[in-house]
């Protein structure tokens, strides 16, 4: 292929050496496009941060230096695919980039299309200045464990499901552990470790209290390790629900929903002989934080607030930034926070965002034209505009493939209010989870969420719009 053969012909490689991790390649293909790299600032709310963008020359060349300091997993969505690698601090990496594929334009608008992973070839590379055997390197020792661990992993799963028993189970991890001995690499092998701890957990060997005492009652917390927090992520899954169901830890309730009180709730874990650790209690006291907000057990006032609590007190940075993360996550929806904000044109071609809408309540519609449901409350929001467009914007969010043609549509039932297309940002519909059309929000005249979700024009939107703005003074 014409990107692996031009690989061989850079001319800049390693030209000098520098106290920065870089990767570099030649990739004909991409010739004038870019490469956004990014990495999960946290892996509990899985939040990404850009690292830099690799701007693609004519000559399909690129570089990008990253700031790292210590192993990571990084990774850049690009077209069709899900390109990830590991890195290393003061690392130069050469990559091959798969053929370049772009989405077809429903898989663009398709905020839930599943990429294709694919870990990045790496075909040279040199550490503090010295060449690396590929060999030795730390993605060829994790792609040749995935490779082989990977089938393991789905019979396993796919065992579980059916409850089927797994008689082979100590022998397979026996044999894993002799085929994949530790390296030099401690990224490597507590990666190694890890997902060998997560097929125990699948195969049933131990249950989640054993493993949680085996692999994270006193050891460190690998923040960046993406088989630890995999394993943590599934071993403390519901970890509030499932403890406040023993005589130790039933109180769980009224320190949350009750109380509000992070003491009491950190008191009431350390009950739990597994929770130790300090530090450990409180990554997963994050965790459980975190996945309460998606769930009924819990108030989620109570929750913010126990998280706000959190984030005051704790004295381990990183902990500190998980939980502000978390929080700006958990709150874009809820009342008297402000929702995600978007960059989206208009039936006129106009680039609007939330800030254009302030000064006004603004009622927010997301919709398709090609839904049923969504068609038949035009006529009511026609009448909503025209009856309150002095106190009230009305935006409709379309989720339509093909906005020429929603136009058309617009224009041809003579809707007048403002029509925005998700188009060059469809992750507005994860952004505000929207699960069905239609589907309302409405925002207050200081960008504030006010109803969420609001109920639709024929529950008597107008009447909940009056008691909000009769709470407010405004009428």
């Amino acid at each position: 292929m014409k990107h692996t053969l031009l690989i061989t012909c850079l001319a800049f490689l390693w030209v000098s050496i520098s106290a920065t991790t870089v990767i570099e390649g030649v990739a004909a293909d991409y010739a004038g496009s870019s490469v956004e790299f990014l990495t999960y600032s946290n892996q509990i709310a899985y939040s990404e941060k850009s690292l830099g963008i690799a701007k693609v020359n004519s000559n399909g060349s690129f570089s990008l230096s990253l700031d790292i300091k210590e192993p990571r997993l990084v990774f850049a969505h690009s077209g069709v695919y899900f390109l990830f690698m590991y890195v290393e601090p003061d690392t130069k990496y050469v990559v091959v980039l798969p053929p370049k594929q772009e989405k077809k334009p429903a898989e663009k608008l398709n905020p839930y299309f599943e990429e294709k992973q694919v870990h990045l070839i790496v075909r040279e590379c040199r550490k503090n200045g010295e060449t690396v055997n590929l060999q030795d390197e730390l993605n060829f020792y994790i792609r040749s464990f995935d490779d082989y661990y990977g089938p393991y992993m789905a019979k396993y799963a796919l065992n579980v499901a059916t409850h089927k028993e797994m008689s082979d189970r100590d022998s397979t991890i026996l044999r894993i552990s002799n085929i994949f001995p530790d390296k030099s690499n401690q990224f490597y092998n507590d990666y190694k470790n890890y997902k060998i701890g997560f097929l125990q957990l699948m195969s049933l060997q131990n249950k989640s209290r054993g493993i949680s005492n085996k692999y994270f009652l006193d050891k460190p917390i690998l923040y960046n390790n993406p088989a630890y927090t995999e394993l943590f992520n599934q071993v403390y899954e519901k970890y509030f629900v499932y403890f406040g169901r023993t005589p130790k830890g039933k109180v769980i309730y009224d320190d949350i929903n009750l109380n509000k009180s992070y003491s009491g709730l950190k008191n009431t874990l350390a009950q739990d002989n597994v929770l130790t650790n300090d530090s450990l209690k409180e990554f997963v006291i994050l965790k459980g934080l975190h996945d309460g907000f998606y769930a009924t057990d819990f108030s989620r006032g109570a929750l913010l607030n126990i998280l706000d609590s959190l984030i005051v007190e704790t004295k381990i940075a990183t902990h500190k930034e998980i939980g502000l993360q978390i929080r700006e996550k958990v709150t874009r929806l809820l009342t008297g926070y402000s929702p995600p904000d978007f960059k989206l044109f208009d039936q006129e071609g106009k680039l609007r965002s939330m800030s254009d809408f302030r000064g006004k309540y603004t009622y927010i519609m997301f919709c398709t034209t090609q839904n049923y449901a969504c068609i038949t409350e035009f006529e009511q929001l026609k009448k909503l505009y025209q009856k309150h467009n002095d106190k009230l914007n009305i935006i409709t969010m379309l989720a339509d493939e093909n906005f020429a043609d929603s136009k058309k549509f617009i224009k041809g039932k003579q809707l007048q209010w403002i029509f925005l297309h998700y188009g060059n940002q469809p992750q507005i519909l994860k952004d505000y989870d929207i699960r069905a059309f239609p589907t309302y929000f409405l925002i207050n005249p200081e960008g504030k969420m006010a109803i969420s979700p609001a109920p639709s024009p024929a529950e008597n939107f107008e009447m909940s719009l009056f008691k909000e703005m009769r709470a407010k003074g405004l009428l």
